[in-house]
């Protein structure tokens, strides 16, 4: 259900209509908050006008959560080259064993050699 919520943003209060526990909204206010304060403190000297303040904050909210979800992807893709390499290996053990088992109870296992082409 969705609820409105008052934040505070850089002494700007709004109103934000969320499906989401306050606290959570809360918390992400206070966020962009501190953004932009981190920002505004940085460019005190040249008194930026809120609204680039604020444009220069999410631009690197939007930078970090872009490179966050690029390093996702990649370590999903490693993730996924790593569990196919296990499985192969872990399918090849299984193979191993289930010859030696044959083996060891006197069960002739087919050997196959590589095809070799020949000109005749």
């Amino acid at each position: 259900m969705k609820t409105l919520i008052e934040v505070k943003i850089f002494g700007e209060t709004f109103t934000v209509t969320s499906e989401d526990e306050s606290k959570y909204v809360q918390e992400l206010a206070t966020f962009v908050d501190q953004r932009i304060r981190r920002f505004d403190q940085q460019t005190k000297t040249s008194s930026l006008a809120p609204l680039r303040v604020a444009i220069m904050a999410a631009l690197s909210i939007a930078d970090d959560y872009l490179k966050a979800q690029k390093q996702e992807t990649e370590d999903t893709e490693k993730l996924e080259r790593m569990s196919a390499k296990l499985l192969s290996r872990l399918e090849q053990s299984e193979q191993l064993d289930r010859v030696k088992t044959a083996e060891a109870s006197g069960i002739a296992t087919p050997r196959f050699s590589p095809l070799r082409a020949t000109q005749e």
